[in-house]
């Protein structure tokens, strides 16, 4: 076989993967290639899931662009994500301007990269208001699944490559393919698997905000109906138990120090919120020292032990998020009782 032959042969062995990857890098199904204003077409009932993060990240550039400026930031988990921008002002000074930070399932590294890319790119952080839970505290930054992997722009030891390598992973599987093929048929068990989600709120770009208008709606309507029986006694509901140990490492107390560093050096004023979860144990004594050391404990405000932590109203779903009513209630407190 001549040296011709055999590449020939050898790019048409090929040619079925090219075009596959072609296809991702054409189509970019989960949106994180090119740029994109929204992030879902209006009218969706389901949306393939999102990298929070990176999706933060690229409204605030749109923003910035645009001409916007931010000084007030909101950063945590999707637990952040119920505490409106329109309650936060409210115990801020007049003309304070609010944005959402927020990334699913996000670390304290992925919060301090956050951090370190507001600073390098000149923004000030006047205030900032910063939710921990629990589950937080034990976290492992380098998470590689597409709806958490930390995105390249802001975190230094991950590249673009890696970045979409772990939507690569989703594109290729066969859940995945089968959706895009037959979308009804599938659609029930992308959303188990997490690939794609139904609940599409309107998202307020200028803030990068969901407003859970049709949830609130809904509870307001007929909360009976809304926690229905069937949904208080999910087992969606009976999380495991608080772990009896610590979470926050030597290393995670670095990182926690390196970020109370940045509010010190930048002159923000902050609060700290930890959040209840449902039929959740207080937050271990340990991991409250820590943060009461290096953010001060007048700053912390420890709602683990709340009495919302045994009320399933208090949530819209399983995945423990708070109302917004019950979030506004909290920031009330903190910023008024102290507690």
């Amino acid at each position: 076989m001549t040296l011709r032959r055999f590449i020939l042969r050898s790019l048409l062995a090929l040619l079925p993967v090219i075009i596959f990857i072609g296809t991702y890098a054409v189509l970019d199904p989960f949106k994180v290639i090119y740029r994109y204003d929204e992030p879902s077409a209006p009218g969706d009932t389901v949306a393939l899931g999102h990298n929070a993060g990176f999706a933060s990240i690229k409204c605030l550039e749109r923003n910035l662009k645009a001409g916007r400026t931010y000084d007030s930031f909101i950063l945590g988990s999707s637990m952040s994500q119920a505490y409106s921008a329109r309650d936060w002002s409210e115990h801020l000074p007049a003309g304070a301007s609010i944005f959402h930070l927020d990334a699913s399932e996000e670390t304290l590294q992925g919060m301090l990269d956050k951090l370190r890319y507001l600073h390098d790119h000149g923004i000030k952080v006047s205030n900032a208001l910063i939710i921990i839970e629990e589950a937080m505290l034990h976290r492992d930054p380098n998470d590689t699944n597409f709806l958490f992997v930390r995105p390249s722009s802001t975190t230094p030891d991950v590249n673009w490559v890696q970045f979409q390598l772990a939507f690569f992973e989703v594109y290729k599987n066969p859940t995945f393919i089968g959706y895009s093929i037959a979308p009804s048929r599938f659609r029930s068990t992308m959303l188990k698997k997490r690939m794609a989600t139904a609940m599409l709120e309107t998202h307020t770009d200028s803030t990068n905000e969901n407003i859970f208008t049709s949830l609130d709606s809904l509870i307001a309507a007929d909360p009976d109906a809304y926690f229905s029986t069937k949904r208080l006694q999910s087992n969606y509901y009976c999380p495991p138990p608080s772990p009896e140990c610590p979470g926050i490492t030597p290393e995670r107390e670095r990182i926690i120090e390196q970020i109370a560093a940045i509010m010190l050096d930048g002159g923000t004023d902050y609060r700290v919120i930890v959040p209840p979860r449902f039929n959740r144990q207080q937050l271990h004594p340990c991991d409250l020292a820590v943060l009461h050391t290096h953010f001060g404990a007048q700053r912390v405000h420890d709602y683990s032990h709340h009495p919302y932590s045994t009320d399933p109203r208090a949530y819209y779903d399983w995945a423990a998020h708070l109302t917004t009513s019950r979030c506004a209630a909290l920031l009330h407190d903190a910023y008024t009782t102290g507690r």
